[in-house]
């Protein structure tokens, strides 16, 4: 087997490494709630929500009675990559994510929280055909967080909280594998994998004014093998020759901390003002190490190996609402999220760039129960395919991807 046709094989850790792609890429922050993303992500510092369950414990001390938030949010993502002679369309359709959020009092000053989301994830897909189908047509990312924590209100002021992150990962990527130079077309190639890991976190949410609050939420680095396997739709080609081993793979994937910092004001009547910077430590994701039990084309263990050199980066959130009425609260949100990808190794399984998000919402509450609804728009920079990526591939034409996504999120409250 020429050395040509085990380079194009290495495509299969490329495919692969888009999970962690979509976890730092496409990080589902704002989307786990549709009240936060009404106020583009901005809640770190935020009172009186379930959703404070996730985005900073402490601050559900605010909460006095038991207090339930469950919803979903849609998400379509829309990419075109125009090179020279054509543009293509990656299939358009919603994708759904959901979360649910409790509070529950345990004494005056003790909450007992717990969160369910899933922050990290995203599916794209496109046509069998196109042009670059040899990188990826569908990748699906899930991965869900389940955070119990507990919270203390160590004065009228101060409150701190802590807890644990339990997640569960799930993975499906397929591609195809190029054979022309054998005059066989095409091979298919369906990857899954799943893991579970263990992280922490901690809070504090400070209010020393009724104007202004403040506060902090750091999450710990999640260290997640994930295990699978790799199938293809042939495995003998030219007589045996050429022969593909359905096998197992594993691949270390660390989803990475963060920092959130948060301030919120309300010393305007009927107005509250909110930013939070959120620091993302995506450092940590400097190569992906596949190992395979049966290295592609061969019939023995082997192990690929892929620089990425992602960065540390920061994401500003700001936000606001509008009591309109007793019942009726308006909702405004902007986001700048600064992307943590090298772009050398920009890929369709997630074609990422800096990005801007904005959004309105509504929301309607009484004593015991209430609803959220947000609509939000994501526009994200234009992004050429990575040099790396294209020079590994035999592509001489480095076309762009030109990408926007779209989210409607709804939520139900019930107070007890």
């Amino acid at each position: 087997m020429t050395m040509t046709f085990l380079r194009r094989l290495t495509l299969l850790s490329i495919v692969f490494g888009s999970v962690s792609l979509f976890a730092g890429g496409f990080q589902l922050y704002s989307e786990s709630s549709a009240d936060v993303l009404g106020i583009g992500g901005a809640a770190v510092a935020r009172s009186g929500h379930a959703s404070s369950a996730w985005y900073n414990p402490a601050a559900t001390t605010t909460i006095s009675v038991p207090t339930a938030t469950f919803g979903s949010s849609a998400i379509k993502l829309e990419s075109g990559y125009t090179a020279t002679t054509h543009t293509e369309w990656m299939d358009e359709q919603f994708r759904f994510t959901g979360f649910f959020y409790g509070v529950m009092p345990i004494h005056d000053d003790w909450r007992l929280n717990l969160s369910v989301n899933a922050p990290y994830g995203m599916i794209t897909q496109w046509p069998h055909d196109y042009s670059l189908n040899t990188l990826a047509t569908f990748t699906s990312l899930r991965v869900c967080y389940i955070s119990p924590s507990i919270a203390y209100r160590l004065t009228d002021e101060l409150s701190l909280a802590a807890g644990v992150n339990a997640t569960i990962g799930v993975a499906r990527l397929a591609s195809y594998i190029d054979l022309s130079e054998y005059r066989q077309g095409s091979n298919k190639v369906y990857m899954r994998a799943d893991d579970q890991g263990v992280g922490g976190f901690v809070s504090v949410f400070y209010q020393p004014t009724k104007e202004w609050a403040f506060g902090a939420h750091y999450q710990s680095r999640v260290k997640m093998i994930f295990k699978g396997d790799a199938k293809y739709r042939q495995n003998s080609y030219l007589g045996g020759l050429i022969q593909f081993h359905d096998t197992d793979i594993k691949a270390r994937i660390d989803m990475p901390a963060y920092l959130a910092l948060g301030m919120e004001n309300n010393s305007f009547e009927k107005w509250r003002f909110m930013f939070d910077a959120v620091w993302t430590e995506w450092s940590s994701y400097k190569a992906l190490d596949i190992d395979f039990d049966k290295r592609p084309g061969t019939n023995s263990k082997g192990t690929v190996k892929n620089d990425r050199r992602w960065h540390d980066v920061w994401s500003f959130r700001f936000g606001t609402e509008y009591q309109l009425t007793d019942n009726w609260v308006l909702r405004a949100g902007y986001m700048y999220d600064v992307s943590p990808s090298n772009s050398r190794t920009t890929s369709p399984e997630m074609p990422d760039s800096d990005k801007q998000l904005f959004s309105l919402g509504v929301g309607y509450q009484t004593e015991r129960w209430g609803f959220d609804l947000t609509y939000a728009y994501i526009y994200f920079d234009k992004t050429k395919l990575g040099s790396h990526v294209a020079q590994s591939h035999n592509i001489a034409d480095r076309g762009e991807f030109d990408t926007r996504c779209q989210v409607v999120s709804a939520a139900f409250t019930v107070r007890f």
